[in-house]
């Protein structure tokens, strides 16, 4: 293989603007080529890393059991906590019927006392209208 198109090769790799096929023309002269320019030793190591790497597989851990029950045990406990809680609230916060007997007595007893109220002010009302007409009267009298 030509030295000069090695060389473009090369430098176009350095600058990642090669095609697969370039690179596998690379590859192949710097694994296979047994008299290289002396400055290009190095790149004949990093190709021989790359096609060793290439073989290399790493096994996946082995997923236990132990844990996958060990997580879903955990998953319904905390389910279960939660609709323990809820159950809980919700039965405190219903009223009992006493309760609800108290709070409507109460509330009858609020109604009255508001009626007895408006009654009085109506009265008042009533009352300063009539100081109103005085002093309507009293105005046009002044004038």
């Amino acid at each position: 293989m030509e030295i000069k198109t090695i060389k473009v090769l090369l430098k176009k790799y350095l600058e990642g603007k090669t095609s697969l096929n370039e690179e596998s023309v690379l590859r192949n002269y710097f694994n296979h080529e047994q008299n290289l320019p002396e400055e290009w030793i190095q790149y004949r190591q990093f190709f021989i890393y790359f096609e060793i790497s290439k073989n290399v597989s790493f096994p996946l851990p082995k997923i236990n059991s132990y844990n996958n029950k060990k997580i879903w045990m955990m998953v319904a406990a905390s389910i279960t906590l939660l609709i323990g809680i809820y159950i809980i609230n919700f039965l405190e916060t219903q009223p009992t019927i006493v309760e609800q007997q108290e709070a409507e007595f109460a509330f009858q007893q609020f109604q009255t006392q508001m009626k007895n109220i408006s009654t009085h002010l109506n009265n008042g009302v009533q009352k300063v209208s009539y100081l109103d007409y005085w002093n309507n009267s009293t105005e046009k009298l002044l004038k």
